[in-house]
């Protein structure tokens, strides 16, 4: 008799996980529900089954995901311990009742791997090789690597839209004014996260949960496995705190870092002057896409990024702060005695302004302010005169980095001088800018 009810309860949980919407596992305490048996011999069948390989169990906050997969041991251990579990009423509607299980982490039944393996069909999902893993009792939470232009798809495609944050980011479609969606069915994707990882020589790559990637659809699951890395390969840990632990680090990217020193040296010269050194802010939707670690290291991505730094920095000062303290133009020798009258450059202008009002402490410090604005300057004007091939190479991660280091320095620099102003006592600096750990992944 407890072989047929062992078997009745297998069936029960295939039929729950297999007809499930998101691949979830049966309670534990339907067993004694569904089939009318005592709680306690429910769970010594469920132990029988998970001895025999057909069941295994999960135990969480979240219990009705497959988040890892545990040892027989471990099951029955847990098995045990849920047997002095009781029930409470939560409320009551009527002839309603509400029970709630008296823990913080109950148990889900689902068919083990080696079942599934034996007794599912999924030719179905041949074409989709994410949702297919899940429907054969695979981790949602299983970690998956790919390369990191297998985001380049998403990111030169003006249809999709792409969000980041310091180590992580989610991809979406773009809609029309009526909020509809101007992709195809076939191509309508939403990534809800994906993160940073790198793999064994160092190299960036992203990292995507397989609960995530089985959200996409059959051709871009397809796309995203011919990126797969199958070697070792490691997550960054701010994401695995973020993403696992659910917990938040004290850490900041530099590019968040140079965008909220740009931020700040805004509206502390706004604040002094009633004017600001600055034309734009860099908030919220403003915030360039381009400032992130997700980056192919191609020439054409790092001549962008260059470009884009000297658009924030020396293109984004504004000349009318200079407007009664430095002349505008300058006269220039050439030939035969003669002179040019010639406009001068943003960052000349600062500079003058900067010698007339600022006694530097450190003088090293202020001349690489403009050191560093004047080398992302050049960096630009390189590629801006010229037509070169498009290549791949891993320096130009490296060069990001530089550049974005100096870009950094050099307005943190400006941010403290400015700081130092007797004007600028009663202004409030966000306190994680100067506390926080920076990274540079």
């Amino acid at each position: 008799m407890s072989e047929e009810i062992k078997q009745k309860i297998l069936d029960s949980v295939y039929n729950f996980f297999i007809s499930s919407h998101d691949f979830n596992g049966m309670p534990l305490r339907d067993v004694s529900k569904k089939f009318e048996i005592d709680y306690v011999e429910s769970i010594e069948l469920v132990k029988d089954l998970v001895r025999n390989g057909s069941i295994s169990i999960q135990s969480s906050t979240n219990p009705h995901i497959i988040g890892w997969h545990h040892d027989i041991a471990w099951q029955i251990e847990i098995l045990e311990q849920a047997k002095s579990i009781k029930e409470h009423p939560v409320f009551s509607f009527g002839n309603l009742q509400v029970m709630a299980e008296d823990t913080e982490y109950p148990i889900c039944l689902y068919p083990s791997k080696s079942y599934l393996k034996e007794h599912r069909d999924v030719s179905d999902l041949i074409e989709s090789p994410y949702t297919k893993q899940l429907a054969l009792g695979e981790p949602q939470l299983e970690f998956h690597f790919f390369e990191i232009d297998v985001l380049e798809r998403y990111y030169n495609d003006p249809r999709y839209r792409f969000d980041f944050e310091d180590y992580s980011g989610s991809i979406s479609c773009e809609t029309d004014e009526n909020g509809n969606t101007i992709l195809d069915e076939k191509d309508q994707t939403f990534l809800e996260t994906f993160g940073l990882g790198f793999d064994e020589n160092e190299r960036r790559v992203a990292v995507v949960f397989t609960r995530y990637l089985k959200d996409l659809p059959s051709a871009h699951q397809l796309y995203w496995h011919t990126k797969e890395i199958f070697s070792d390969c490691k997550v960054l840990k701010e994401y695995y705190e973020n993403a696992i632990n659910g917990e938040f680090t004290n850490s900041i990217s530099i590019f968040s870092a140079f965008i909220a020193e740009l931020n700040c040296l805004y509206d502390i010269t706004e604040f002094i002057f009633g004017i600001s050194l600055l034309k734009t802010k860099f908030e919220g939707e403003k915030r360039p896409k381009e400032m992130t670690f997700f980056f192919l290291p191609t020439s054409k991505n790092y001549e962008y990024f260059v470009h884009l730094l000297d658009k924030m920095l020396s293109e984004n000062i504004n000349k009318k702060f200079f407007d009664g303290k430095i002349e505008e133009y300058e006269f220039v020798p050439i030939e035969n005695n003669l002179v040019e009258r010639k406009l001068k450059g943003t960052l000349k202008m600062l500079e003058e302004w900067f010698g007339k009002n600022f006694k530097a402490q450190n003088k090293e410090s202020f001349a690489n302010i403009f050191k560093y604005l004047k080398e992302v300057r050049k960096e630009r004007q390189h590629p801006a005169h010229c037509i070169s091939k498009n290549i791949y190479d891993e320096k130009y991660t490296e060069l990001q980095k530089e550049m974005i280091e100096k870009a950094y320095e050099a307005v943190r620099a400006l941010r403290i001088a400015f700081q130092n102003h007797p004007k600028a006592k009663s202004f409030e600096i966000p306190t994680y800018l100067d506390e926080a750990e920076l990274k540079v992944f």
